[in-house]
């Protein structure tokens, strides 16, 4: 049994934290004034992850350059009085965006503000040393992204995929019962899929910081693929959820319109049905979570179509009683859900097949 010590600080704040302080601590060592903006320094290039801290530090470097190289002509040809000073920022943001520096403006902006400010007996020694001190914050962040605390993005990632599934299979699965039962709550519903809608928007963020970990390796990481697979199984459920919603809103209004007239015993059987769907894609669901998350030999589940018969017959006998307009408003939503259900389960079946010929064509590749 594993404890999990939480604390109140993530490894982000710990690792800006360090950098600050090493940064302060090189600048001392150095004798370069003014330390603080090595700190500042420091704080703006924390990535997170390893990628992003070397592709932030050259892009940080190249604007910080330019930021520079601006300030210290105008310094020496024009002046760094407040009109010069604004002049120069419009060029520095310009042209960084020009060249698709826009998570380095501020700094470089600041950069630029700094070094025109500086003395000017000795100007250009001055701008000089602002410059190192930029650097050591940049130096700075960068060892201690390597360094300190290096992210483990699998296992956050494995993390929220458990939870993004838990939670979006039981919303679809209320939203089914909802239609079952003639029940509607808007402000849960709508509640509930602004969570569920960010954790797909989270999931998708980790994948990506997940695949910049792995680097060159990622396109053929047959995990990536199975979990850049397994989000957007998650993401179908979603859009099933609202549709079926909706479903359960025109059902609901069709009879109140009708003066909610009493559900048929034929009826009765067709939405049981459903919840007997429902049952089978609960099961299917909890298979693939196993597979994808635990690693578990999938299970190979042929196409059943009995269910869906046993629907089809039922729809019939119901039919026989029901004709005209009702007949058919209400089959169509109870079509639009059937199909659902149906699509979620034969989805996961053939997702459980290909994750079982990975496998083996994993160990053939092993073994030979």
């Amino acid at each position: 049994m594993k404890l999990k010590m939480k604390t109140p600080f993530g490894a982000r704040i710990i690792k800006t934290g360090v950098a600050v302080g090493v940064a302060l601590y090189v600048a001392s060592l150095l004798q370069v004034e003014p330390k603080i903006f090595a700190a500042v320094s420091a704080v703006m290039n924390i990535q997170p992850s390893i990628y992003r801290s070397f592709m932030n530090a050259w892009e940080q470097i190249l604007s910080h350059l330019i930021s520079v190289t601006i300030a210290i002509a105008f310094g020496y040809l024009v002046g760094s009085g407040p009109i010069e000073m604004a002049v120069a920022t419009v060029l520095v943001i310009t042209i960084n965006k020009k060249f698709g520096f826009k998570q380095s403006i501020g700094m470089a902006v600041v950069a630029a503000i700094f070094v025109l400010d500086a003395p000017q007996s000795k100007f250009l020694m001055h701008a000089l040393d602002r410059s190192y001190i930029i650097f050591i914050g940049l130096a700075a962040a960068l060892l201690v992204n390597i360094i300190v605390l290096p992210p483990k993005y699998k296992n956050r990632l494995t993390e929220l995929l458990r939870t993004l599934n838990d939670e979006m299979a039981a919303f679809f699965e209320q939203s089914v019962r909802d239609f079952i039962n003639l029940e509607r709550d808007p402000d849960k519903f709508y509640a509930k899929r602004e969570e569920v809608k960010n954790l797909i928007r989270k999931s998708r963020e980790y994948l990506e910081l997940y695949k910049e970990q792995l680097g060159g390796d990622a396109p053929n990481d047959q995990r990536v693929k199975i979990y850049e697979r397994y989000i957007d199984y998650n993401s179908n459920l979603y859009h099933s959820s609202r549709d079926t919603y909706i479903a359960t809103e025109q059902r609901i209004s069709w009879r109140v319109e009708r003066g909610d007239p009493p559900i048929t015993d034929d009826f009765k059987d067709v939405l049981k049905t459903l919840e007997h769907g429902l049952a089978s894609f609960n099961y299917l669901n909890y298979e693939l979570q196993k597979a994808v998350l635990d690693n578990e030999e999938p299970k190979l589940l042929p196409v059943d179509d009995s269910l869906w018969e046993e629907l089809s017959l039922h729809v019939d006998k119901w039919h026989v009683h029901i004709t005209g307009a009702n007949f058919l408003h209400a089959f169509m939503n109870v079509s639009a859900v059937a199909y659902d259900i149906k699509l979620a389960c034969r989805g996961i079946k053939q997702f459980l097949s290909d994750i079982y010929n990975i496998n083996n064509s994993s160990k053939e590749s092993e073994s030979s």
